[in-house]
């Protein structure tokens, strides 16, 4: 329910926090949430509830800290919150990632596919920003095996979400998002286009080893998927 009447700078930090594993932040642990819900109370109940730990203190005084996910046990509950967090089924973020990690690409289109369609109407699914958080969030499930990378300059551009295996025999993956205005938009065409996209800007090259290219094309709450493999 906290997580639920948060404002934007918590969504902020929150999905600053999957991507890097850590954030920095102003955490208010003396004062009950329940009794002044602000941002910094939210992180404090979070700490104070075992789901966060401080791993540095920045300034005591200003109540400044760097929070981070504990260990691997936490991470599976923190997996649980981020679902809540997204209003999707834990069990089918688990089963997606499930098959994008064993490269079952149909398996994997259907469970994204119903976690859309299955996502409230007030997640405002606008642009491909839109979506692009919507799936940094659900990677959390994912950062125990992979490094996720959002966003960041890589190539001759920015790559949306870059899944950068955290050992050598993984196989590491890299997400394009495309929005469709028109109902009318091939989407097979418009994931084949994101892919083309990931290759022609070497958005893969500070990756070894195999790598996956994917692309999502998506029109509201459809989708269609272009999977490569390099």
């Amino acid at each position: 329910k906290a997580m639920e009447s948060s404002d934007d700078a918590f969504n902020r930090g929150y999905e600053e926090l999957i991507q890097t594993g850590k954030l920095e932040t102003l955490v208010r642990m003396e004062t009950s949430f329940f009794e002044t819900s602000t941002t910094e109370n939210l992180w404090g109940l979070l700490v104070n509830a075992g789901y966060l730990t401080i791993s540095k203190v920045i300034s005591y005084q200003d109540g400044l800290y760097v929070v981070k996910v504990p260990n691997q046990e936490v991470q599976q509950e923190f997996q649980k919150l981020t679902a809540h967090y997204l209003k999707v089924a834990g069990t089918d973020l688990f089963t997606m990632f499930s098959a994008l990690k064993r490269q079952k690409k149909e398996d994997f289109k259907d469970k994204y596919q119903k976690v859309l369609l299955t996502l409230p109407s007030y997640h405002d699914l606008k642009d491909e920003n839109s979506y692009h958080m919507m799936a940094l969030g659900m990677c959390a499930w994912l950062c125990h095996d992979y490094k996720i990378i959002s966003n960041r300059e890589a190539g001759k551009g920015r790559c949306d979400i870059v899944l950068k295996a955290r050992k050598e025999n993984q196989i590491s993956y890299i997400l394009e998002f495309k929005y469709a205005k028109d109902s009318n938009t091939d989407l097979n065409e418009l994931a084949k286009r994101a892919v083309e996209q990931i290759k022609d800007r070497k958005y893969d090259i500070e990756l070894k080893g195999n790598v996956i290219y994917i692309g999502l094309a998506h029109y509201q709450k459809e989708v269609e998927i272009e999977w490569q493999e390099k």
